[in-house]
């Protein structure tokens, strides 16, 4: 059996409650390192409108499994409403979860969904946040979300986007692009702060939405005061691969992309810098996660190497009305 506690925007977490989270969600980060799924941390809390829910486990002496003899912390749920370019909620959010290693496969969050439900056409929302659409990530298109998309579709939930993972081996002395020719297009080190200030505005106008990384290297290419392309890096992401600990494109973005043809050459120039800045920098392997509809960034990457790693699948759930469930027969 489960209980949980809704935890509104503003409120803080007991000092006990707040300990015992942070500890499992060291735990959970830790087993998850290796499948790269994305690690959740009240160090990176966003907005303060975000709503948080704690599920617990409780004692059971029914239970042919394990239990604890006190309720203990077995989920993690955080609700990040989106808001639109004039700051206004646009009344969708994005869900985060997370549950205690230990306590997966044992129906926990079938139990929630069935305790609080998915209605979201409510005047106060889903479980009075103000939410009427949801937007949630199934890293590794992991086959436990795919179950609960099935089992809870009557709410309407529907696969909205997927990424993919690409990877490629780096070894020092390799070309990228060995058929590069020489003259092609400049990509360079972003030198001033002005210029990290023009690439994040073209960060912001493709839509991602959170800042880029502070701490990310960025190589640019076009006018300093306003950048054609960029692409950001991260060689400290530490995540393994066969070939061993891998380093990451954040990002490639560029300003007039055309998305109905696969040629790219400034997207080619931007992947071929970036991978070459990890490559000299040690970096065993170079990834990248890509928009699977976005044309230009696949072809290119596919073309220089990168081979398919994973696909992260995006659920939205989105209802007005709520179909009846199937009679039993």
């Amino acid at each position: 059996m489960i209980d949980f506690d809704w935890y509104p925007p503003g409120q803080g977490l007991p000092s006990d409650v707040e300990a015992e989270l942070r500890e499992m969600l060291r735990d959970a980060a830790e087993a998850d390192a290796e499948a790269g799924f994305p690690q959740l941390s009240l160090d990176d809390e966003p907005e303060s409108d975000t709503t948080r829910l704690l599920v617990w486990l409780l004692p059971d002496d029914r239970s042919g499994r394990t239990v604890p003899l006190a309720p203990s912390l077995a989920g993690y749920l955080r609700i990040e409403p989106l808001h639109g370019e004039d700051g206004d909620l646009t009344g969708t959010a994005e869900v985060s979860y997370v549950v205690r290693p230990e306590y997966r496969s044992r129906g926990i969050t079938t139990m929630l969904v069935e305790k609080i439900g998915l209605e979201l056409g409510s005047a106060e929302g889903w479980c009075g946040t103000g939410v009427r659409a949801l937007r949630v990530w199934a890293r590794g298109n992991h086959p436990a979300a795919l179950r609960m998309s099935l089992r809870f579709r009557r709410y309407g939930i529907r696969t909205a986007l997927r990424r993919w993972q690409l990877v490629v081996p780096l070894k020092v002395g390799r070309e990228i692009d060995p058929g590069a020719e020489p003259g092609g297009i400049a990509v360079r080190a972003a030198q001033s702060t002005a210029e990290r200030l023009a690439a994040a505005d073209l960060w912001t106008a493709n839509g991602p939405r959170h800042q880029p990384p502070a701490d990310a290297t960025l190589l640019v290419s076009g006018p300093a005061e306003a950048p054609d392309g960029a692409v950001w890096i991260d060689p400290e992401s530490g995540e393994p691969t066969e070939w061993g600990v891998a380093g990451r494109l954040v990002a490639v973005l560029t300003r007039d992309a055309d998305r109905d043809h696969e040629d790219d050459p400034l997207v080619r120039a931007l992947l071929v810098a970036g991978l070459e800045q990890l490559r000299d920098g040690g970096v065993r392997a170079g990834i990248i996660t890509v928009d699977s509809q976005d044309r230009p960034v696949v072809h290119e990457a596919r073309s220089l190497g990168l081979m398919h790693d994973q696909t992260d699948v995006q659920y939205t759930v989105r209802n007005s009305t709520i179909e009846p469930l199937p009679a039993v027969r």
